[in-house]
């Protein structure tokens, strides 16, 4: 399995999720909702770890196929997956993005019917293989487990609320918006510096907001066109005007 190639970032410019020493000038938040990744970020599976089944996975592979009958729960324990819908025509739509330590694949797993989504490696990951019978021994023996696995879900069905009242309600600019503004949201920035969107290409946000791509990037340049963001080189962006965005997003 093949390793996928690091992005360099270029000066004054930080990665989704890289925190600064320096918070106090930070710019504040802005209100929005999750509407696209889970980040649970639980420690309480590092104490079973050892009764599953470890395997690495590269950039781009399947881990899970959308018809399989899912037999195993799987704990992802660094990197990131992709839960993704085909049509029969082929075209995608991303539903969700988990970060490392969370569960996925569990609702497949507790309700014994085959899933119709597929979870592709977005970031090389290593994930952890409970079967049946030893998730079942893991529940009676350690109750934050189970806490951990309402947890999951829980938060998990607020970001599919988030998104389905996204899709119905919001614009598409409104809906751009709002992913530009969490992932500003991610870490402090000061004013007009520049975020990266990471391992992100404009297709992956195509499929996360439910539009082509082409329509996706004329978007972007109207956006850009009326002095809100500007868009640079190696996947990244400056934001030049957040009290305008904030108020596209909301208004």
């Amino acid at each position: 399995m093949g390793n996928t190639t690091p992005m360099s970032w270029g000066a004054g410019c930080r990665r989704i999720g890289d925190r600064t020493t320096d918070e106090t000038n930070a710019m504040p938040q802005q209100k929005v909702e999750e509407f696209w990744r889970v980040r649970i970020d639980s420690n309480v599976w590092e104490q079973v770890l050892h009764l599953g089944l470890r395997q690495k996975f590269s950039h781009g592979e399947e881990i899970i196929s959308a018809g399989e009958r899912v037999e195993r729960l799987c704990y992802l324990h660094s990197g990131e997956v992709c839960m993704k819908r085909t049509s029969m025509e082929g075209s995608e739509k991303i539903i969700m993005h988990i970060a490392q330590h969370s569960l996925f694949c569990e609702v497949p797993f507790f309700t014994d019917c085959p899933i119709t989504s597929s979870f592709v490696c977005h970031q090389d990951a290593t994930v952890y293989f409970f079967p049946r019978e030893t998730v079942d021994a893991m529940v009676a023996e350690h109750p934050e487990i189970a806490k951990d696995i309402i947890r999951t879900l829980s938060e998990k069905v607020s970001v599919l609320c988030n998104q389905s009242a996204s899709l119905g309600l919001d614009s598409l600019e409104q809906r751009i918006v709002k992913f530009i503004l969490l992932q500003y949201n991610s870490l402090p920035l000061h004013s007009n510096e520049i975020i990266s969107l990471g391992s992100l290409k404009m297709k992956d946000i195509a499929g996360i907001l439910s539009v082509h791509r082409v329509t996706l990037y004329k978007a972007f340049k109207e956006l850009e066109s009326r002095g809100f963001i500007k868009m640079l080189s190696r996947n990244r962006l400056q934001i030049i005007d957040i009290e305008s965005l904030s108020a596209i997003a909301y208004e």
